[in-house]
């Protein structure tokens, strides 16, 4: 039997049904406040037809019409006062009036609180968005404003464009942050909509299926660790599941899928039906970063080719070549670099082929892939003839070997770092490790991640890279590049902190080491780390996350061009590669551009651009240019592999240890030296190294001269009869 005191009473009956009444509509508040002024107006009416004294003859009675008329008058309007004769009519005209006081308050509430709903509502972002043809952005975090850069670059020739974004942060946080961060974006407006990328009424509301392509960001939140991409990734597949039920999403355009877990792309292309380009974030970075520590500049082409900057990768289709050979292409092209084509089968399935035959035959469908400054600043309106001069030899073979590479800290990604690289050194090349981990530790990640390599021979060397004598052991002009990973499986700015201090100590150790010194390449997870790095020291390009971003925006642009960055990245086929000038011109003679691209299509190779000694890469020059080209300067081309010149000696093997930083030699006669003795945990690669000196006080070195250091000039004399 139920407790009396939990039976509800009429008045909470009353209450319950009252609160379900107003909290319906916003529209049911003015019902209900219409709904009490009627009823005031109504109950005063019959008060004031009874108490109104009789009519004098002649006059029109008081009925129970006029009275309502009466009561409406003074409900509307306080001010109705005049008129009334006697002291219960002018009492119940007071009360009435105060009614009316009472039903006006509640109207101006009811109305300035609907007002204030909904502007909270536009400030919230929850109003639909009316655009076509917008790029819809999913997510938010770092990238997004990489992504942003790109497209603003992209839609810079527009008149007008649109970007929407939908996270589940604020509204104004996102606009505020996008305003400060990005300033002026020229024709692209930004839209900011706050909901969660897993509803469908979400969705909709964005115009999923009106958007002409849609980015799904994968968003850690600054946890880089494994639980926190594999809730990242488990959130695009629940965002696809979203998209599924949207008529028109997924068919009318395509979704780009930032992964953090390659393995999970199978799942991703399935649930997306044909109409998902999948972007691995970390094979991606591993496949960039093994590819621009092994060339120096290669990291500054791949931001040209990824930005919209400059010129960058575009397809289009000319029917009037149908049934030529793709070597005539290059040559009736003006303003661009013919680099493949794109054809589509019977079936409708489309494949890309990069530096194909001069023999190909072109079809009437196929597509020509092309990099030039815009899609419309190229035409078929050239006729090239371009020769070589008789006298040009080639370049000489020249004796390759082995490299030597060193690896500082510990990443998830190195087990596909180091299968990477073995795919592209020679046989006895080396690997020299750093982790900063225990050797047995270490030794387990290798077997699980790595296995078996081919070519490439692993070292491990104990020691923090992060600790300046760790790092002394290891500073040879032997190693060809010193790579530095991010840790990202621990906090953000601490894996960027890592690598910075690791960065500047090797840029310190390698002062010594004059021009043989290795190039450095470091990954920072943070974009706005690796800006004020580059700032600093601008020597060395660092590689980050924010390539991951410019490639999504890419394929968010044009979807075919996902292939074409996927076969560039991969170590199999058609790849980029900086090759000696000498290779395609005679150094020191004015040589016309379009004679490079004429030597380089007779070594099977596209040449896309070229790089002068201590300057930034130039891709697609213009075609009547002619340059002077020096040893130094490099051409950059698509070939399939990195060889230069016919008779390339390849092989042989590393059979020294790496030769130790010179030491500075002092002007005074030294000591002799101390007898050489192993050290505990130095690689045995390495020569032994000497015993340190015993530690001096600090007063035992030389004095530090400065302004605290000179003799100061005398006091002035006192003025006579001063105490």
């Amino acid at each position: 039997m139920s407790d009396p005191s939990d039976i509800p009473t009429f008045g909470d009956k009353v209450r319950y049904q009252v609160d379900r009444f107003l909290s319906w509509s916003p529209i049911a508040r003015f019902v209900g406040l219409f709904g009490l002024s009627l009823i005031l107006v109504t109950m005063n009416a019959i008060f004031v037809r009874f108490a109104m004294p009789p009519p004098e003859e002649g006059k029109e009675a008081f009925d129970f019409f006029e009275a309502l008329w009466w009561a409406t008058g003074r409900v509307a309007d306080a001010g109705t006062m005049g008129g009334d004769e006697g002291t219960l009519v002018r009492g119940i005209a007071i009360f009435t009036t105060l009614c009316g006081v009472g039903v006006v308050a509640l109207l101006i509430g009811l109305v300035s609180s609907t007002i204030g709903d909904k502007i909270e509502d536009l400030r919230k972002g929850k109003s639909p968005v009316i655009d076509e043809g917008h790029t819809l952005i999913l997510g938010y975090g770092e990238k997004v404003f990489a992504i942003l850069r790109e497209l603003r670059e992209a839609n810079s020739n527009l008149k007008h464009a649109s970007i929407v974004i939908l996270s589940d942060t604020e509204k104004e946080e996102v606009e505020n942050t996008v305003k400060e961060r990005m300033g002026d974006m020229g024709p692209t407006r930004v839209v900011v909509r706050q909901g969660s990328t897993y509803s469908v009424h979400d969705l909709r509301k964005v115009g999923a299926s009106r958007a002409k392509s849609i980015i799904i960001v994968s968003d850690t939140h600054g946890d880089e660790s494994e639980d926190a991409d594999a809730a990242a990734d488990m959130g695009a597949i629940k965002t696809l599941l979203a998209l599924r039920r949207i008529n028109g999403a997924l068919t009318t355009n395509h979704a780009v899928v930032e992964l953090a877990d390659a393995s999970r792309q199978p799942v991703i292309e399935q649930l997306g039906g044909g109409g998902v380009e999948v972007v691995a974030m970390a094979e991606t970075l591993s496949r960039m970063m093994v590819q621009t520590a092994r060339q120096n500049g290669l990291a500054a082409v791949y931001r040209d080719l990824l930005s919209y900057e400059g010129s960058e990768f575009y397809f289009k289709n000319f029917p009037e070549l149908a049934g030529q050979p793709f070597g005539n292409a290059q040559w009736k092209m003006k303003d661009a670099v013919v680099c493949g084509v794109r054809t589509i089968s019977g079936k409708g399935t489309a494949s890309c082929i990069i530096n194909p035959s001069d023999e190909y035959v072109l079809g009437d469908k196929d597509e020509l892939l092309c990099i030039a400054e815009d899609d419309d600043s190229f035409s078929l309106t050239a006729n090239h003839e371009p020769t070589v001069p008789s006298e040009f030899r080639g370049a000489e073979a020249k004796a390759r070997k082995p490299e030597r590479l060193l690896v500082c800290g510990m990443s998830p990604k190195l087990g596909d770092m180091l299968r990477e690289f073995d795919n592209y050194v020679l046989p006895g090349s080396e690997a020299w490790l750093m982790p900063g981990q225990e050797k047995d530790v270490f030794t387990d990640f290798i077997k699980d991640e790595v296995g078996g390599l081919k070519n490439l021979k692993l070292k491990h060397v104990d020691g923090d890279p992060t600790v300046p004598d760790a790092l002394r052991r290891v500073v040879s002009p032997d190693f060809a590049v010193a790579l530095i990973v991010a840790d990202t499986d621990i906090d953000e700015e601490e894996a960027d902190a890592k690598t910075v201090i690791t960065v500047l100590l090797l840029r310190d150790m390698f002062k010594g080491l004059g021009d043989r010194k290795p190039r450095i390449i470091s990954e920072i997870l943070d974009p706005r780390t690796k800006d004020l790095l580059e700032q600093d020291y601008g020597a060395d390009f660092v590689v980050s996350s924010e390539i991951t971003s410019m490639l999504i925006a890419q394929v968010s642009e044009r979807r075919e061009l996902n292939a074409v960055f996927a076969d560039l990245f991969d170590s199999d086929g058609n790849e980029v590669y900086l090759k000696r000038a000498a290779c395609f011109s005679i150094l020191g003679r004015t040589t016309p551009w379009m004679s490079v691209q004429k030597v380089a299509r007779d070594r099977r190779e596209v040449a896309i651009g070229y790089m002068k000694m201590g300057q930034t890469p130039l891709i697609n020059p213009p075609q009547l240019e002619s340059i002077v080209f020096g040893d130094e300067d490099r051409i950059i081309v698509l070939a399939e592999d990195d060889s230069e010149a016919p008779g390339d000696q390849r092989g042989g093997e590393i059979s020294t240890p790496p030769e130790p930083m010179p030491e500075h030699k002092p002007t005074v006669q030294a000591p002799p030296a101390p007898e050489l003795t192993p050290t505990a945990g130095r690689s045995g690669l390495l020569p032994p190294e000497a015993p340190r000196a015993d530690a001096k006080p600090v007063s035992a070195g030389p004095r530090v001269t400065g302004p605290s250091t000179m003799p100061r000039a005398p006091l002035p004399p006192k003025p006579k009869g001063q105490p």
